[in-house]
């Protein structure tokens, strides 16, 4: 799936996509991941995106994003890859478009 079909998916229950706002929400969100049997092997999509603006990431909702907890050299997919995926414990910049299959939408209230 898609990032913007996980986040259509969000929005068809009333909800959005997960969106990392701290180290601490990072970690919660990976527990949740492996509570639910979800390997972390797979990537899991977040709220995030620079591609109105390369450098500037954004929530769906427009809000600039004040914590992005990227790992190591991340971001560093330059325009090419413009959304925020979660795989194992790391946050990527990702291609958008990538179809991480056999994942449910990680959806928050």
């Amino acid at each position: 799936m898609t990032q913007s079909t996980a986040q259509a998916n969000c929005l068809a229950i009333g909800a959005s996509l997960a969106l990392v706002t701290s180290a601490e929400k990072h970690v919660a969100i990976q527990d949740f991941i492996l509570s639910e049997g979800i390997s972390p092997l797979h990537g899991v999509w977040v709220d995030g995106s620079d591609a109105a603006e390369e450098g500037v990431w954004r929530t769906a909702a427009g809000d600039v994003m004040s914590y992005l907890g990227f790992t190591g050299v991340e971001p560093n997919g330059g325009s090419s890859e413009n959304c925020i995926s979660l795989v194992e414990a790391y946050v990527y910049d990702d291609f958008c478009d990538r179809d991480y299959r056999n994942v449910a939408s990680l959806c928050e209230h």
